[in-house]
């Protein structure tokens, strides 16, 4: 009986689609505070690791109760300021606009959620990622139905 590799020619694969190689991870990660990326007050970091290789993906910022205290004022900030006074479809543009950065960039989100928490591609690609686009989705849809800014709310912390 002829064996499978004679029968197919030895064929040759290039890269699946969901290579390591699309994956865009920078050598460190700062904290998102206020619109830029900041060094921790504590100068704390971790790696994060591939659970499937052990390999170093990077290294990441790690916060400590007063960065927490920092980005919270700062959300405050931002919503006292800008975000409480939009209307309802002002808000679902960017809601949208971030729905569709999600899926446009899909694959390589994917990939680069697979390669730091060790799930499957499959589950990355067909659920996690389209999951957070879609909740993205879901609220921008709510906000074009509201024609009047966000409501006052009190953030306590």
């Amino acid at each position: 009986m002829e064996s499978l590799h004679s029968q197919l020619g030895g064929l040759q694969y290039d890269d699946a689609p969901e290579s390591a190689a699309i994956a865009k991870i920078k050598n460190e990660y700062g904290l998102f505070i206020n619109g830029k990326f900041t060094d921790p007050k504590e100068h704390k970091s971790f790696l994060t690791i591939n659970p499937a290789t052990e390999e170093t993906l990077s290294q990441v910022a790690q916060a400590d109760s007063k960065d927490v205290d920092a980005a919270v004022q700062a959300a405050k900030r931002a919503y006292d300021k800008v975000w409480s006074k939009t209307t309802g479809p002002e808000r679902a543009k960017y809601l949208f606009r971030i729905a569709r950065l999600i899926q446009e960039r899909s694959r390589e989100l994917a990939v680069t959620e697979t390669l730091d928490n060790g799930k499957p591609i499959r589950e990355t690609r067909d659920i996690d990622v389209p999951l957070a686009a879609a909740h993205f989705f879901y609220y921008a849809g709510w906000a074009t139905n509201s024609r009047t800014p966000v409501m006052d709310q009190t953030l306590s912390h």
